[in-house]
Protein backbone atom coordinates (compact mmCIF):
# COMPACT_ATOMS: atom_id res chain seq x y z
CA UNK A 1 0.00 0.00 0.00
CA UNK A 2 2.92 2.36 0.93
CA UNK A 3 4.56 1.77 -2.59
CA UNK A 4 1.21 1.99 -4.37
CA UNK A 5 0.46 4.94 -2.67
CA UNK A 6 3.72 6.71 -3.55
CA UNK A 7 3.66 5.85 -7.01
CA UNK A 8 -0.25 7.39 -7.60
CA UNK A 9 1.07 10.47 -5.62
CA UNK A 10 3.60 10.72 -8.36
CA UNK A 11 1.35 10.28 -11.48
CA UNK A 12 -0.67 12.89 -9.54
CA UNK A 13 1.75 15.47 -8.68
CA UNK A 14 2.79 15.48 -12.35
CA UNK A 15 -0.87 16.61 -13.42
CA UNK A 16 -0.96 19.33 -11.04
CA UNK A 17 -2.51 18.18 -8.16
CA UNK A 18 -1.22 18.60 -3.99
CA UNK A 19 -0.53 15.05 -2.72
CA UNK A 20 -1.29 14.08 1.14
CA UNK A 21 -0.94 10.66 2.32
CA UNK A 22 -3.02 9.26 5.11
CA UNK A 23 -1.26 6.20 6.62
CA UNK A 24 -1.92 3.35 9.11
CA UNK A 25 -5.57 3.00 8.74
CA UNK A 26 -7.56 0.11 8.45
CA UNK A 27 -9.14 -1.46 5.69
CA UNK A 28 -12.58 -0.82 6.80
CA UNK A 29 -11.63 2.76 7.86
CA UNK A 30 -9.93 4.07 4.95
CA UNK A 31 -13.14 2.34 3.10
CA UNK A 32 -15.72 4.98 4.68
CA UNK A 33 -13.39 7.92 4.36
CA UNK A 34 -13.71 7.82 0.87
CA UNK A 35 -17.21 6.82 0.77
CA UNK A 36 -17.44 10.30 3.26
CA UNK A 37 -15.61 12.03 1.35
CA UNK A 38 -12.50 12.77 3.70
CA UNK A 39 -9.85 10.65 1.73
CA UNK A 40 -10.20 10.98 -2.24
CA UNK A 41 -9.11 7.81 -3.05
CA UNK A 42 -7.52 4.52 -1.68
CA UNK A 43 -6.70 0.57 -2.92
CA UNK A 44 -8.54 -2.28 -1.86
CA UNK A 45 -8.92 -5.55 -3.15
CA UNK A 46 -11.77 -7.20 -4.38
CA UNK A 47 -12.11 -10.55 -2.14
CA UNK A 48 -11.23 -7.59 0.88
CA UNK A 49 -14.81 -5.71 0.00
CA UNK A 50 -16.38 -9.40 -0.56
CA UNK A 51 -15.83 -10.55 2.58
CA UNK A 52 -15.73 -7.66 5.11
CA UNK A 53 -17.94 -5.20 3.81
CA UNK A 54 -20.34 -7.05 1.45
CA UNK A 55 -20.32 -10.15 3.99
CA UNK A 56 -20.39 -12.50 0.90
CA UNK A 57 -18.55 -15.68 1.74
CA UNK A 58 -19.83 -17.34 -1.93
CA UNK A 59 -16.87 -17.44 -4.46
CA UNK A 60 -18.85 -16.68 -8.01
CA UNK A 61 -15.41 -16.38 -9.81
CA UNK A 62 -13.64 -13.25 -10.33
CA UNK A 63 -15.62 -11.59 -13.29
CA UNK A 64 -18.84 -11.71 -11.56
CA UNK A 65 -17.17 -10.71 -8.18
CA UNK A 66 -15.60 -7.70 -10.01
CA UNK A 67 -18.57 -6.53 -11.93
CA UNK A 68 -21.06 -6.75 -8.54
CA UNK A 69 -18.44 -5.12 -6.65
CA UNK A 70 -18.49 -2.15 -8.73
CA UNK A 71 -22.28 -1.99 -8.77
CA UNK A 72 -22.46 -2.42 -5.05
CA UNK A 73 -19.79 0.54 -4.23
CA UNK A 74 -21.79 2.94 -6.66
CA UNK A 75 -25.17 1.61 -5.34
CA UNK A 76 -24.55 1.68 -1.50
CA UNK A 77 -21.31 4.00 -0.96
CA UNK A 78 -21.56 6.53 -3.47
CA UNK A 79 -17.86 5.53 -4.39
CA UNK A 80 -16.39 4.35 -7.84
CA UNK A 81 -14.35 1.54 -9.14
CA UNK A 82 -12.08 3.28 -11.57
CA UNK A 83 -10.05 -0.23 -12.36
CA UNK A 84 -7.94 -2.79 -11.82
CA UNK A 85 -4.43 -2.13 -11.55
CA UNK A 86 -3.03 -5.68 -12.76
CA UNK A 87 -1.96 -7.74 -10.68
CA UNK A 88 -3.76 -8.94 -7.31
CA UNK A 89 -2.50 -9.93 -3.61
CA UNK A 90 -4.24 -13.17 -2.86
CA UNK A 91 -3.84 -16.38 -0.97
CA UNK A 92 -2.18 -19.53 -2.78
CA UNK A 93 -0.02 -22.26 -2.06
CA UNK A 94 3.43 -21.77 -3.06
CA UNK A 95 6.21 -24.40 -3.85
CA UNK A 96 10.68 -24.22 -3.83
CA UNK A 97 11.25 -24.43 -7.63
CA UNK A 98 12.93 -27.37 -7.45
CA UNK A 99 10.71 -29.72 -4.94
CA UNK A 100 8.17 -28.59 -7.27
CA UNK A 101 9.58 -30.04 -10.65
CA UNK A 102 10.59 -33.18 -9.05
CA UNK A 103 6.78 -33.70 -8.50
CA UNK A 104 5.26 -32.26 -11.20
CA UNK A 105 3.28 -29.98 -9.05
CA UNK A 106 1.76 -26.84 -11.48
CA UNK A 107 -1.87 -26.35 -10.15
CA UNK A 108 -3.69 -26.94 -6.72
CA UNK A 109 -4.58 -30.25 -8.64
CA UNK A 110 -1.57 -31.79 -9.05
CA UNK A 111 -1.03 -30.93 -5.55
CA UNK A 112 -3.98 -32.59 -4.35
CA UNK A 113 -2.78 -36.06 -6.07
CA UNK A 114 0.83 -35.52 -3.82
CA UNK A 115 -0.72 -34.16 -0.70
CA UNK A 116 -0.81 -37.45 1.46
CA UNK A 117 2.63 -37.40 1.57
CA UNK A 118 3.42 -33.62 2.15
CA UNK A 119 3.33 -30.99 4.70
CA UNK A 120 2.04 -27.70 4.48
CA UNK A 121 2.39 -24.96 6.37
CA UNK A 122 0.15 -22.37 7.22
CA UNK A 123 0.35 -18.74 9.19
CA UNK A 124 -1.39 -19.23 12.46
CA UNK A 125 -5.04 -18.20 11.15
CA UNK A 126 -5.02 -19.92 8.07
CA UNK A 127 -6.15 -23.65 8.46
CA UNK A 128 -9.39 -22.26 10.37
CA UNK A 129 -10.19 -19.53 7.40
CA UNK A 130 -13.01 -19.97 5.22
CA UNK A 131 -10.48 -19.75 2.05
CA UNK A 132 -9.08 -23.21 3.50
CA UNK A 133 -12.11 -24.81 3.69
CA UNK A 134 -13.16 -24.26 0.58
CA UNK A 135 -10.05 -24.99 -1.41
CA UNK A 136 -9.34 -28.00 0.33
CA UNK A 137 -13.25 -29.13 -0.18
CA UNK A 138 -13.00 -28.41 -4.07
CA UNK A 139 -9.32 -30.37 -4.49
CA UNK A 140 -9.88 -32.92 -1.69
CA UNK A 141 -6.83 -31.69 -0.33
CA UNK A 142 -5.87 -33.97 2.50
CA UNK A 143 -1.78 -33.35 3.36
CA UNK A 144 0.28 -35.79 6.17
CA UNK A 145 0.46 -32.72 8.31
CA UNK A 146 -0.34 -29.35 8.62
CA UNK A 147 1.47 -27.37 10.42
CA UNK A 148 1.78 -23.66 11.59
CA UNK A 149 4.29 -21.00 11.10
CA UNK A 150 4.83 -17.54 11.43
CA UNK A 151 4.62 -15.66 7.93
CA UNK A 152 8.38 -15.10 8.30
CA UNK A 153 8.94 -18.36 9.12
CA UNK A 154 6.78 -20.25 6.47
CA UNK A 155 9.25 -19.24 4.00
CA UNK A 156 11.89 -20.89 6.52
CA UNK A 157 10.66 -23.68 6.46
CA UNK A 158 10.53 -24.85 2.74
CA UNK A 159 14.30 -23.60 2.59
CA UNK A 160 14.72 -26.21 5.81
CA UNK A 161 12.27 -29.19 4.08
CA UNK A 162 10.19 -28.58 7.15
CA UNK A 163 7.42 -28.04 4.77
CA UNK A 164 6.87 -28.99 1.16
CA UNK A 165 4.19 -26.34 0.38
CA UNK A 166 2.68 -23.09 2.38
CA UNK A 167 0.11 -20.48 1.74
CA UNK A 168 1.40 -17.39 0.46
CA UNK A 169 0.43 -13.79 -0.58
CA UNK A 170 0.97 -13.91 -4.69
CA UNK A 171 2.74 -10.09 -4.37
CA UNK A 172 4.89 -11.18 -1.65
CA UNK A 173 8.65 -10.09 -2.55
CA UNK A 174 9.88 -13.30 -0.95
CA UNK A 175 8.01 -15.57 -3.94
CA UNK A 176 10.80 -13.92 -6.11
CA UNK A 177 13.44 -13.81 -3.62
CA UNK A 178 13.37 -17.40 -3.47
CA UNK A 179 12.24 -18.51 -6.65
CA UNK A 180 9.45 -20.07 -5.71
CA UNK A 181 6.57 -21.53 -7.47
CA UNK A 182 2.71 -20.19 -7.36
CA UNK A 183 0.35 -23.07 -7.97
CA UNK A 184 -2.39 -22.50 -10.49
CA UNK A 185 -5.57 -22.60 -8.84
CA UNK A 186 -7.74 -23.48 -12.49
CA UNK A 187 -10.93 -24.41 -10.31
CA UNK A 188 -10.71 -20.84 -8.94
CA UNK A 189 -11.39 -22.18 -5.33
CA UNK A 190 -9.31 -19.46 -3.77
CA UNK A 191 -11.22 -15.89 -4.26
CA UNK A 192 -9.55 -12.99 -6.23
CA UNK A 193 -7.83 -10.05 -4.83
CA UNK A 194 -7.31 -8.06 -7.49
CA UNK A 195 -6.01 -4.76 -6.81
CA UNK A 196 -8.53 -1.78 -7.41
CA UNK A 197 -8.48 2.20 -7.47
CA UNK A 198 -11.87 3.66 -5.51
CA UNK A 199 -12.43 7.18 -5.96
CA UNK A 200 -14.63 9.39 -3.43
CA UNK A 201 -18.28 10.06 -4.50
CA UNK A 202 -16.64 14.00 -4.96
CA UNK A 203 -13.95 12.52 -7.25
CA UNK A 204 -16.21 9.64 -9.13
CA UNK A 205 -16.66 12.23 -12.29
CA UNK A 206 -13.72 14.04 -12.34
CA UNK A 207 -12.30 13.80 -15.68
CA UNK A 208 -8.69 15.30 -15.14
CA UNK A 209 -8.19 13.18 -12.21
CA UNK A 210 -9.33 10.33 -14.11
CA UNK A 211 -7.17 10.84 -17.02
CA UNK A 212 -4.18 11.17 -14.94
CA UNK A 213 -5.50 7.69 -12.55
CA UNK A 214 -6.31 5.44 -15.97
CA UNK A 215 -2.45 4.74 -17.47
CA UNK A 216 -2.12 2.84 -14.35
CA UNK A 217 -4.79 0.74 -14.94
CA UNK A 218 -3.91 -2.66 -15.76
CA UNK A 219 -0.47 -1.92 -16.07
CA UNK A 220 1.30 -3.65 -12.84
CA UNK A 221 2.05 -7.27 -12.91
CA UNK A 222 2.56 -9.35 -9.87
CA UNK A 223 6.19 -9.76 -10.85
CA UNK A 224 6.75 -6.70 -11.06
CA UNK A 225 4.68 -5.97 -7.63
CA UNK A 226 6.85 -8.78 -6.05
CA UNK A 227 10.02 -6.83 -6.76
CA UNK A 228 8.89 -3.78 -5.31
CA UNK A 229 7.57 -5.81 -2.48
CA UNK A 230 10.90 -6.89 -2.04
CA UNK A 231 13.16 -3.89 -2.24
CA UNK A 232 11.29 -2.37 0.74
CA UNK A 233 12.07 -5.76 2.38
CA UNK A 234 15.50 -6.48 1.95
CA UNK A 235 17.93 -6.30 4.87
CA UNK A 236 21.08 -5.75 2.83
CA UNK A 237 22.23 -2.55 1.09
CA UNK A 238 20.14 -2.53 -1.38
CA UNK A 239 17.39 -1.77 0.65
CA UNK A 240 14.50 0.53 -0.86
CA UNK A 241 12.02 3.16 0.67
CA UNK A 242 8.66 2.99 -0.59
CA UNK A 243 9.12 6.47 -3.00
CA UNK A 244 12.32 4.42 -4.52
CA UNK A 245 10.14 1.65 -4.98
CA UNK A 246 7.43 3.36 -6.29
CA UNK A 247 9.66 5.03 -8.98
CA UNK A 248 11.21 1.70 -10.01
CA UNK A 249 8.09 0.52 -10.25
CA UNK A 250 6.79 2.93 -12.42
CA UNK A 251 9.29 2.57 -14.83
CA UNK A 252 8.73 -1.24 -15.06
CA UNK A 253 5.79 -0.89 -15.76
CA UNK A 254 5.96 1.63 -18.16
CA UNK A 255 5.16 4.72 -16.71
CA UNK A 256 8.44 6.63 -17.44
Amino acid sequence: QLILGRLVGDQLREAGYKVEYREGLGSAVVAQAVANGSIDLYFDYTGTIWANQMKRTDNPGRDAMYNAIVKWEQDTQGTRVLGKLGFENAYAFAMREDRAKELGITTIADLARAAPRLVAGGDPEWFERPEWFAVRDVYGLKFARQRNFSPTFMYDALRSDEADVITAYTSDGRISADRLRVLEDPREALPSYDTLIILSPERANDEKLIAALRPLLGSINVENMREANFSVDRTDGEKKTPAEAARALAKASGQE
